[in-house]
């Protein structure tokens, strides 16, 4: 008996597991789906031109409101809101860029960028017409290396690689910058945030500590250097980056193979590999699209991108993963100088018919925290209780059999219990 009841309760269990957590994404292509992630985007802009900070609504969160230009840009949808976006920005460049006295290369950059994308003159930007590229090369040092060396400790591989693709998108070349960043990088391809002893070979990575090379940096290394021509250096990177990719298809903040998937690393990632290689990831886009908020989501949240499934399982978009996911799934190369933005802004779901799944099922995750630049901090192991979907993701299988099978095996094993409960006492 004990073994029956033993067989019933784990394959019930195996099968409730087995059941996707996440709803599917609102569309079974990734451009579709990229423009319903842009068109949450929108619905974040408010009257005044700038996406709210998520802990201080009155103030603009401004390196999410350039990175949006970027995101709606690559998707080609919300024309007003990136006009509206691109002059909030250029009234606010020293509020972005020099908030601690002196210019930071990756808010310059991230404004280049998004003055690129949507259309207007990095050169002259702004009520003040400030030239965002003069700038940009004021901030570097004698070694190629933009900004201060005292600040590159978590950033210094980052910025430099946005500096460099911020740099080709208005035209200029930095060979300079690029052989700065060709001698950071790790002997098998990666790069951590700042080696400041180059002669020492790269630690380890150690998710205690979060020492070791890094897919965030590793990804915009790449994405700097192919832009600046260096495509021997930026295809080793590449190759790193897909050594590291973990079981779900995804990529977490540190360069193992071990960790979970977040949408920042895995958009940043699969933008590196895009512009690298020419084309898109599949297994990677897939990876990210479980993360997108379906057709079964609350209204106001479909299309939004979740940095990791939360408590229960839920998918609650986030402002930066989504705006540094939706390029990836747009399915473009970086830097966007060209784009064709269209007024319309699309409506996630409007012709698809919905329904709420309520059957829970408990699923292992591991849950991590999002610092404010985007990269993770310590992980932690975290039992939730997940919805299930009535569609396994990208797949188009449907998980009502698993629930049905879960259900039955596992009331099978209860009913065995209370029988021979009852016949006990």
């Amino acid at each position: 008996m004990k073994r029956v009841v033993t067989f019933l309760l784990a394959a019930g269990l195996v099968f409730a597991v087995a059941a996707p957590a996440t709803a599917a994404p609102p569309s079974s292509d990734p451009k579709t789906d990229a423009r319903d992630a842009a068109a949450w985007i929108a619905g974040r802009v408010n009257a005044s031109g700038f996406i709210p900070s998520s802990t201080s609504p009155t103030k603009a969160d401004l390196s999410s409101s350039a990175q949006a230009v970027t995101a709606l840009a690559a998707a080609g949808v919300g024309k007003s809101k990136v006009t509206a976006l691109l002059g909030y920005l250029g009234s606010h460049i020293d509020a972005f860029v020099a908030a601690n006295g002196f210019d930071d290369p990756g808010g310059v950059a991230y404004l280049i960028l998004a003055a690129k994308a949507g259309g207007e003159d990095p050169t002259s930007f702004g009520a003040a017409h400030a030239n965002l590229v003069t700038r940009l090369l004021a901030t570097q040092q004698p070694d190629g290396l933009f900004g201060l060396a005292a600040n590159a400790t978590f950033t210094g591989a980052f910025d430099e690689g946005l500096s460099l693709l911020a740099l080709h998108a208005a035209g200029v070349a930095n060979p300079h910058g690029v052989t700065w960043l060709d001698g950071q990088q790790c002997a098998d391809g990666s790069f951590t945030a700042f080696r400041p002893n180059t002669t020492v070979p790269c630690p380890a990575v150690d998710p205690a500590t979060f020492a070791g090379p890094d897919t965030n940096s590793t990804a915009l290394a790449a994405l700097g250097l192919v832009a600046q021509g260096n495509t021997s250096a930026a295809a080793k990177a590449e190759v790193a980056l897909r050594a590291v990719r973990n079981a779900g298809g995804g990529w977490g903040f540190l360069a193992r193979n071990d960790q979970p998937t977040d949408a920042n690393s895995t958009g940043l990632v699969l933008e590196a590999l895009r512009t690298v290689s020419g084309t898109a990831d599949e297994q990677g886009v897939r990876a990210l699209l479980a993360l997108q908020v379906g057709c079964t989501g609350a209204v106001a949240d479909r299309g939004g991108i979740a940095f990791q499934p939360g408590a229960k399982g839920q998918l609650v978009p986030d402002t930066l993963a989504t705006v540094q996911a939706t390029p990836a799934l747009a399915e473009v190369a970086l830097p966007i100088t060209s784009a064709t933005i269209s007024s319309d802004v699309p409506t996630p779901c409007a012709s698809t018919p919905t329904t709420v799944s309520t059957t829970p099922t408990t699923v292992q995750v591991t849950g991590t925290t999002v610092a404010s630049s985007g990269s993770t901090v310590q992980p932690s192991p975290t039992t939730v209780a997940a919805a299930t979907s009535a569609q396994l993701p990208r797949t188009g299988g449907s998980s009502a059999p698993i629930v049905i099978v879960a259900v039955c095996l596992l009331a099978a094993g209860a009913l065995f219990v209370g029988g021979a409960r009852r016949r006990r006492t």
